[in-house]
């Protein structure tokens, strides 16, 4: 009973972290367009045309890059636009990710045997072994990496696998919901928001949009991003609640 509880508990503050960071995206959001839009008319609409110096990173020193106001204007407008939306998409995505790892890590550090639904390598390499003489300490490392490992393979899948995992069902529509989400999220990174056969066959039937579309990202999908961040990570406490709670 005691591994019920602490498993249990575990995610419970797991989720609890995840709906927190959730809502501070939202918030900051929210709050932070207004100003990018007032500081971006400012610079647009500013007669200097004198390129002005901005401090920026270089390997081991500091150097400049030279901007005009109108420059600078259109990165804060362009950020207002659907930047931010982008950033926090891309950052929602990785968080709810962790969660989900998290999640079957706890479920597997106290129950072991589940490892084997994971699946992968077989047997603790030696490198591993030999730099954690604590068997505990050792044994959290190698269910963390095998947790990390899954989560390299399709969303679809490694969802399944932490079902599995936990011992919890999850709705399809659930499933198919976060599978576009985390599309979407890859289109972002890697295709600039442009819909490609990639994104639709990634996404299947909740694909929003049809080739050499820009995806949409705005408001509305931000927001639907949020709430169904909240409703996995939701589904997935309540269902290990019930199990081990």
């Amino acid at each position: 009973m005691a591994r019920k509880n602490r498993v249990s508990e575990a995610i419970y503050r797991h989720h609890i972290r995840l709906f927190r960071f959730l809502n501070d995206a939202w918030i900051f959001t929210t709050l932070m367009r207004p100003l990018l839009k007032e500081k971006g008319d400012a610079l647009i609409g500013s007669k200097s045309k004198a390129k002005k110096e901005y401090p920026v990173p270089k390997k081991d020193r500091t150097v400049s890059s030279r901007r005009r106001d109108e420059d600078v204007g259109a990165l804060f407008l362009a950020q207002h636009g659907r930047g931010i939306y982008d950033t926090n998409i891309i950052s929602i995505i990785s968080r709810v990710e962790a969660f989900i790892q998290d999640c079957m890590f706890e479920a597997v550090k106290q129950y072991p045997e589940k490892l084997a639904i994971i699946g992968g390598k077989s047997g603790i390499p030696l490198d591993l072994y030999l730099k954690h003489e604590d068997r505990d300490d050792l044994l959290e490392v190698f269910i963390a990496l095998r947790c990390q490992d899954l989560m390299f393979g399709k969303p679809s899948e490694y969802l399944a696998k932490a079902a599995e995992v936990l011992s919890i069902q999850l709705k399809p529509d659930v499933i198919a919901t976060y599978v576009e989400m985390k599309a979407s999220r890859d289109l972002i990174i890697h295709n600039g928001g442009r819909i490609n056969q990639l994104y639709l066959d990634k996404a299947g039937r909740k694909a929003r949009g049809e080739i050499d579309d820009e995806l949409d990202i705005d408001e509305d999908y931000f927001e639907e991003v949020i709430v169904n961040a909240k409703a996995l990570s939701g589904t997935i406490q309540r269902e290990t609640e019930k199990k081990y709670g």
